[in-house]
């Protein structure tokens, strides 16, 4: 029962890409740089699913900002949604937010690793109760933002895991 009023509350952690953005009320917590921060999650574990229907939300949820903003919606990227799969599942296994693998590599190392040759990538983190209360923290949160509607930004995999009462991750990697 603790576990659900924890995340009935709403607790979400998510990690920004470039600063700490001080939050004025209750609500979300946004802190963080991709190469100093790691954050324990409350819970870890290994049974966590993919959600491809989360996974599609997320990204109409994303492209519904963009356009709104006048930009190109994003394409879904086969190969950087394998990353950002592996990435949420490494995270909810060993209770961990960060952009950086448990063995220090990052978005680009983890992108080129899988052959494909970016310029630009990109990445947004949220562990949250639920995938409206996600992205409306990335969108609240600047640096989760600007990555959301960077211009150019064309390619996104987006990754959704599903951990049940123990609340789900969800990860954008964006590409050029």
């Amino acid at each position: 029962m603790l576990r659900i009023a924890f995340l009935s509350a709403l607790v979400i952690l998510v990690v920004v890409l470039a600063s700490v953005v001080p939050s004025a009320s209750p609500g979300p917590i946004v802190a963080g740089t991709p190469t100093t921060m790691v954050y324990a999650l409350p819970y870890r574990t290994t049974t966590a699913q993919t959600s491809w229907d989360l996974e599609v939300t997320v990204l109409n949820l994303t492209n519904n900002e963009r356009v709104a903003a006048g930009l190109a919606p994003l394409m879904p990227h086969a190969t950087i949604r394998s990353v950002a799969r592996a990435h949420g599942r490494e995270m909810f296994a060993f209770g961990y937010l960060s952009h950086l693998s448990r063995t220090g590599l990052s978005l680009k190392q983890r992108v080129l690793r899988r052959g494909i040759r970016v310029r630009l990538v990109g990445e947004n983190l949220a562990y949250a109760a639920d995938i409206r209360s996600a992205h409306e923290a990335l969108m609240a949160s600047e640096a989760h933002r600007q990555n959301i509607l960077f211009p150019q930004y064309r390619l996104i995999g987006i990754g959704v895991l599903d951990g049940g009462p123990q609340g789900l991750i969800v990860v954008q990697d964006f590409s050029d």
